[in-house]
């Protein structure tokens, strides 16, 4: 599920306008980040997961928009708030977010106003990162290859 107070969720573009693909590099305190999400006040991304242990970001509102909009960063897994950013405008230093997932199966990425209104609120999850999986257990190998004659009408 996905909501968003103004336009599209923009993957890899800061919110723009109404438009899909309308957004510009999702930029914060003057670093360009190449992938994350741009979205708009208020937002509300959903995903399922399985096996991951750690979701990670840099949020802040977008340079686009100044030092304009107010906005909160929530992180959810599961119902259960693990991450709050408090109000964060266009003036605020870039926040990190690290959270462990591990063991949760409904990640929740929430944008609200920041208590104002909703007016320039382009809100970026810059360099998200859902880590899931992970190295193979101690011990487990694969073993040594081996040959298998073919035949002689093979298929």
């Amino acid at each position: 599920m996905t909501a968003n107070g103004w336009g599209p969720v923009e993957k890899d573009r800061s919110n723009g306008e109404q438009a899909a693909g309308d957004g510009l590099p999702l930029t914060l305190a003057g670093v360009v980040y190449p992938k994350g999400l741009g979205t708009h006040a208020a937002s509300d991304i959903r995903y399922t997961m399985s096996g991951c242990t750690t979701f990670a970001a840099k949020v802040g509102v977008d340079d686009e928009v100044g030092n304009q909009g107010t906005v909160v960063f929530q992180v959810f897994a599961d119902g259960t708030k693990l991450y709050d950013s408090g109000v964060l405008g266009g003036a605020s230093p870039t926040a990190t977010v690290s959270v462990d997932v591990t063991g949760k199966t409904a990640l929740q990425l929430v944008v609200t106003d920041g208590g104002d209104n909703v007016n320039f609120d382009h809100a970026d999850w810059a360099d998200a990162k859902l880590t899931c999986g992970g190295p193979p257990p101690a011990g487990l190998a694969f073993a040594a290859p081996v040959s298998l004659p073919a035949g002689s009408n093979t298929h």
